[in-house]
């Protein structure tokens, strides 16, 4: 593992533990579910990625309204592109139209990506049964050059990390280089600010296993790309999936099992992704640190959207980490997450940060 994804996660373990171990924590703790943060890779931003399940307990006629809201910023390029870059000179500067026409015309597959991706997902939750429910999500993207890039620079050059290729362009850019597959694309600026996504109805149903603390819970979801395809804001293809959890909760903690397979196409950043079912992983252990706050630790794991390519740095599996906390206080839950990549740091984001806020009316 780079030691670059290490110190961001050890430094957020650091200062959560310190801020929530100052209050002793009660006998029992309620547990609320994993970490409801998505994959936010640019190249599978718009396709259907279910959120691992929550955990938290409702009579029938429940409700909740949940806000994910979701900020990363991803710095990746291929190996020909750092070269290129390299060999260009000049100092740190934004790349120009001609540096894109160069990357286009190298005649091999070639990708960069620069800038920073904003999402906000509102989820509407209704408890039909005591065992069933279902809901419907939302979204919202944002568009920006970047507000981190200093501050994940000034990181690198204190504790002595390689920038990976951050000094050898301007700062503050979105910038989007890509030939893939052999499908050219350049968006030396966003297209768009940003924009609301496909919508997205989910079902869920919950069987207790008999005589122990765990529980199995089944989802299937839709995304319909009701106005079809929109740059950067759809693949204009509907996608289905279905996920399984397995949920263990105990006295003071609880650990968390999903996997979930979607059925997905179209196209993402220019690039045509084929019909193909991608699999997703993630483990989750939660332990509750006061009677209203608990910890989370959260590993996500993924194939890449993008397969048709002869960059092997594209194609690999994802690989990502999250810690964060999460709080109720009456009705409302709040919590707050970084997400760092482990592995494979050439095709997930650099960092991430996610806030959820919900607000839940439960019945027993």
């Amino acid at each position: 593992m780079n030691i670059k994804g290490v110190w961001p996660v050890a430094a957020g373990a650091a200062l959560v533990a310190f801020a929530l171990a100052i209050s002793p924590a009660r006998a029992e703790t309620e547990l609320l579910g994993p970490l409801r943060i998505r994959d936010m890779t640019p190249f599978n931003l718009l396709r259907l990625d279910m959120l691992p399940a929550h955990a938290v307990a409702a009579g029938p006629g429940s409700w909740a309204i949940e806000a994910d809201i979701s900020y990363s910023n991803t710095f990746v390029m291929s190996d020909n592109v750092r070269t290129y870059l390299e060999g260009r000179g000049g100092g740190p500067r934004p790349l120009t139209q001609a540096d894109a026409n160069a990357i286009l015309g190298l005649g091999q597959d070639a990708y960069y990506v620069d800038g920073e991706f904003g999402l906000l997902e509102l989820t509407l939750h209704y408890r039909v049964t005591r065992r069933s429910s279902v809901y419907l999500t939302l979204s919202a993207y944002n568009f920006t050059g970047g507000i981190f890039d200093r501050t994940i620079e000034n990181f690198h050059e204190a504790f002595g990390l390689d920038q990976n290729g951050r000094d050898l362009v301007a700062r503050d850019r979105f910038q989007i280089v890509s030939s893939l597959d052999g499908v050219n694309e350049a968006f030396l600026h966003p297209p768009t600010d940003g924009g609301l996504g496909d919508p997205v109805i989910g079902v869920r149903h919950v069987w207790p296993l008999s005589r122990t603390h765990w529980n199995l819970v089944l989802d299937g979801e839709a995304k319909f790309a009701l106005r079809g395809e929109r740059q950067f804001l759809s693949t204009g293809t509907d996608d289905y999936g279905v996920q399984a959890s397995l949920q263990g909760k105990f006295r003071r903690q609880a650990v968390y099992f999903s996997s979930s397979f979607v059925l997905t196409d179209g196209r993402v950043l220019g690039v045509q992704l084929d019909r193909r079912v991608l699999p997703t992983m993630t483990a989750a252990y939660e332990v509750g640190v006061t009677g209203h706050t608990n910890v989370i630790f959260q590993l996500y794991g993924s194939e890449s959207t993008v397969r048709d390519s002869t960059i092997d740095q594209i194609k690999v599996n994802k690989y990502e980490a999250s810690l964060g906390f999460r709080s109720r206080r009456g009705h409302l839950i709040y919590g707050f997450a970084v997400t760092e990549n482990l592995a494979n740091f050439e095709n997930t984001p650099d960092v991430g940060a996610s806030l959820t806020l919900a607000w839940v009316s439960l019945r027993p």
